[in-house]
Formats: structure tokens, C-alpha cells, sequence
């Protein structure tokens, strides 16, 4: 992984992830999609296998159409890493901004914010949900002063809206 400090990750490899790694990479940006999911060798090489083929085949969907020219799609896709839970580390300890888009339950969310923040201690940390306070969320955070909600509308790569929710501790 890039020791570069503009590192985006996006944790949580499905569909929102996806979809948030798709974009930063479109725009330039070296990305982690973490899977914080335990899984095995052979799970997760089907899940990195299926994430970079959706992002393949949407980023050769908007070629099509015209938005930009086919033959940057193998560039765009070098700049995202799929990585494991048990790598998470390396790569959220290079991370200005960190995206959390795991599942909407409160569980989930807590746990990744909370392991986000660990990992990622002087990172940005935003939330994509668009159904928990970000009042509610900042408490699973170690600096909330860097924390917010800033939810993509789905899909995060064909919709260029985000709604961002500071907290009063923003």
C-alpha cells in the first residue's frame, strides 16, 4: 500500500463501498476498499474478485456512454486495493479520509466507526448512512471533532450528491 497520505478507504466492500471507491479512484485518488468482514482466503478472493469486476464493468458502462475515454479503465482500477480485514491497519493508518458504509444497523456501525477510529486516529471519519443521527454516531469515535455524516446517494458513482451532516462537535 502507497505511504501517500491522501489515501482514501472505504470500509464496508459492498455495494455503497463499492460505489465510494469507484468514485475517489475516478477522480485520482489511491483507495482501500476494507472488508472488515472476517472471512477466508477463498471468500475473500471471490468477494475482491466480484467488487472489481462491478466496478469494472460500471466504469466500462460510463465509457460507453461517452464520459470519459475506455482506455484509462485498467488505470482507474490500479488505484483501488482490496483489502482484507487482518490488513486494515496499514491501510487506514495512511488514511486522510475514511468512509464507513456498512450495513444500516447501529451494531454494525458501531463497531466499524469505533475500529475506524483506532486505525485511522487522524483520519476524517464519515458516516454514508442517511438514517442515524450523526449525534447518535460520534459517540463510537475517538475524535469527534472529525467526524461526520456524509451520505452518498446510491449509486454513490452515477449521482453526484452527498449529504453532509456536521455534528455540533464538527
Amino acid at each position: 500500500m502507497s505511504e501517500a497520505r491522501n489515501l482514501v478507504a472505504a470500509v464496508g466492500a459492498g455495494r455503497m463501498g463499492r460505489g465510494i471507491a469507484h468514485v475517489f479512484a475516478y477522480g485520482g485518488h489511491p483507495v482501500a476498499l476494507v472488508d472488515f468482514k472476517p472471512r477466508g482466503v477463498a471468500e475473500f478472493a471471490r468477494l475482491a474478485a466480484g467488487a472489481m469486476a462491478e466496478i469494472e464493468t460500471n466504469l466500462r458502462a460510463l465509457a460507453g456512454e461517452g464520459v470519459f475515454d475506455a482506455a484509462l479503465v485498467p488505470a482507474i482500477l490500479k488505484r483501488i486495493a482490496i483489502v482484507r480485514a487482518e490488513e486494515a491497519a496499514e491501510s487506514l493508518c495512511n488514511a486522510e479520509l475514511v468512509w464507513e458504509g456498512v450495513p444500516e444497523r447501529i451494531e454494525d456501525k458501531a463497531d466499524a466507526l469505533a475500529r475506524m477510529s483506532a486505525l485511522a486516529p487522524d483520519a476524517i471519519i464519515a458516516s454514508t448512512t442517511s438514517t442515524m443521527l450523526v449525534t447518535e454516531l460520534q459517540r463510537h469515535v475517538a475524535r469527534p471533532e472529525r467526524f461526520l455524516n456524509a451520505h452518498f446517494l446510491n449509486p454513490a458513482f452515477l449521482i453526484p450528491l452527498v449529504e453532509v451532516s456536521p455534528s455540533p462537535s464538527t
